[in-house]
């Protein structure tokens, strides 16, 4: 069991950007959406701009105080589906780990995005208070602190859990 859930954690953390011709920054040319198979898409502002956005007011807790603010973009839900990310069986048996162009990683269990389950209105959001971001972040609704609140969206992986025995 821990050989597997060595090779999830080090497939999360050997995973590179697939290149993409337009997007983000120079810095970010896209989202690198790592399906549980292995394969790679790449997901760019265009992309996400054609996808249905939704508009999430929320308001969490910050090393700099209280944060409320209004975020718009597509459900993560739906640029994991867009991407064909999401394996049968995948929302009780999946894990999705975000990371941010730091470094910094956050994880959710597919089955909080999933409709069929918690359907948790998670967002990648294009727009704060109106206004566009230079970078994609990760709004998770509902958290007391923004720790899973990731800037500058690089990678989104969908891994399975290891099988217990």
């Amino acid at each position: 069991m821990r050989a597997k859930l060595g090779l999830a954690v080090g497939a999360l953390a050997l995973l590179t950007i697939a290149p993409a011709g337009r997007g983000f920054a120079a810095d970010i040319p896209g989202i690198a959406i790592i399906t549980p198979d292995g394969t790679t898409a790449t997901m760019t502002t265009d992309d996400l701009a054609k996808l249905p956005a939704i508009t999430l007011p929320v308001g969490f807790a910050t090393e700099h105080g209280p944060r409320q603010a209004v975020f718009e973009g597509p459900l993560l839900w739906t640029v994991l589906d867009q991407a064909h990310a999401i394996a049968k069986g995948g929302p009780v048996r999946h894990v999705v780990g975000i990371t941010g162009q730091d470094g910094y990683t956050a994880t959710l269990a597919l089955g909080e995005v999933s409709p069929d389950f918690e359907g948790k209105q998670v967002i990648v959001a294009e727009r704060m208070d109106g206004k566009q971001l230079d970078h994609p972040r990760l709004v998770v609704p509902g958290d007391k602190k923004g720790g899973r609140s990731v800037h500058d969206v690089i990678r989104i992986a969908v891994m399975p859990l290891p099988a217990a025995h």
